[in-house]
């Protein structure tokens, strides 16, 4: 029973806040700057946490965090809102997400940088997006192992894709998320992996009374005169130790 009220009351609170969600991007899409919108998405992401239930806990985010190139673990789709609810920042995600019907048209408001998976092409292009953006003193996040897990473990992480951050010397931020039921044990709820649908994993989450997201900005390492793959290396040991020690 305690399910069934859950799902009435955050469904019909998600739906209206997509519709929310859309009228601001169209009122938007003309005029506003792109920074001017990922400050709004900022906020619109808060409110769809608070729908959730997803208390958020942020730690050793500052202002200096707003013009890095930012690498964090993966683990769901949910990881995108939760980020994006501490700080404006651009995204790249994997293409499926822009023909996402409505998700897709707020992650193209907010200026997502769209890859298609398995595609080597692609990256070169995508490198040239993220370097733009950095240029333009944007924060970007990537999640370097390019697929989620269950938050149980930690995949390897993928050295092309710290090549802008590397090539032009902007440092970097590892960033450690994990989720925790109210009991405060990891939990693998939120994880999107298998052949899981979106709605299925949203129902996961919509589900639970309560899901802690912990967010925990890490040292910043200096990329200049450094390699990708030290980058790489690096910043991959630090989430791990941030995760699991």
């Amino acid at each position: 029973m305690r399910k069934y009220i859950r799902r009435l009351i955050k469904y019909s609170a998600l739906f209206c806040l997509l519709l929310i969600g859309l009228l601001i991007a169209l009122c938007m899409s003309i005029n506003a700057g792109i920074s001017h919108k990922r400050i709004v998405a900022q906020y619109w992401f808060r409110a769809l946490l608070i729908i959730l239930n997803i208390k958020l806990e942020i730690k050793g985010l500052n202002q200096q965090s707003k013009e890095y190139f930012l690498v964090a673990n993966h683990i769901s789709w949910l990881d995108i809102p939760v980020v994006s609810a501490c700080l404006p920042v651009c995204f790249l995600s994997k293409s499926e997400v822009g023909q996402w019907p409505i998700i897709g048209f707020l992650a193209r408001f907010v200026g997502t940088i769209f890859i298609a998976r398995g595609s080597r092409r692609a990256i070169t292009k995508v490198n040239e997006q993220i370097e733009e953006s950095l240029l333009n003193h944007q924060t970007v996040c990537v999640f370097p192992e390019g697929t989620t897990t269950s938050g149980d473990r930690l995949g390897a992480f993928h050295p092309s894709i710290f090549q802008p951050a590397v090539g032009i010397g902007v440092k970097v931020l590892p960033v450690a998320i994990r989720y925790l039921d109210e009991k405060s044990n990891p939990t693998t709820k939120p994880a999107y992996v298998g052949n899981m649908t979106l709605m299925s994993s949203l129902d996961r989450i919509i589900i639970e009374p309560i899901i802690f997201a912990e967010v925990t900005f890490l040292k910043p390492i200096d990329s200049q005169g450094s390699q990708r793959h030290y980058i790489s290396k690096v910043s991959r040991d630090m989430i791990c130790s941030a995760l699991f020690e």
